[in-house]
């Protein structure tokens, strides 16, 4: 790789880092080429991006970006996974995957470009609910209250009704006996 191509590597990397702010790094050591695709696959699937990169080059990439919380943990075969919207749902991808291939080691991650994540905590990361999920729960705590206010305002309406119905029905039969 000459310097050119070494320059647009980095440029484009640096792009892709400055887009995602959620970005985690795995040694992939050990994986072979189909198990390395499917984990691009499910990556893909998810919304995310997965990159091997030249640990030289992602530092200097990762420069002035989220990324460059954890240059210090490129080290041998790393490959960057990354997503613009929900670190839940690629940390999921990434934890699932690593149970059902050990030789995928998960080393660090950051987190809305903040928080900077060991492997341990990638994985308790994947435990919690997605954004969908937590979108869901927050409106039905939105909803709920609401829902019930207007029980308690229908109740007595209701039951006045059903009053009124049971005394018409009772005249009815009075009025048909006689």
């Amino acid at each position: 790789m000459n310097r050119t191509e070494k320059n647009a590597a980095v440029e484009e990397m640096t792009g892709l880092l400055r887009q995602s702010p959620n970005v985690f790094l795995a040694d992939y050591r050990g994986l072979s080429a189909q198990q390395s695709n499917d984990l691009r696959r499910r990556i893909r699937a998810s919304g995310g991006r997965f990159r091997v990169v030249k640990n030289r080059l992602a530092r200097r990439a990762g420069a002035g970006t989220p990324a460059e919380a954890i240059s210090g943990s490129f080290r041998g075969p790393c490959g960057l996974a990354t997503h613009a919207s929900d670190p839940i749902a690629l940390a999921k991808v990434l934890a699932d995957f690593s149970k059902e291939n050990p030789q995928l080691r998960l080393v660090a991650g950051v987190v809305d470009g903040r928080e900077v994540l060991d492997g341990d905590a990638i994985r308790v990361l994947a435990t919690l609910p997605g954004l969908p999920e937590t979108r869901a729960r927050l409106l039905a705590l939105i909803q709920t209250p609401a829902t019930l206010l207007v029980r308690l305002l229908t109740t007595p309406g209701a039951q006045l009704a059903r009053a009124i119905d049971a005394r018409r029905e009772d005249q009815e039969k009075g009025a048909s006996v006689s």
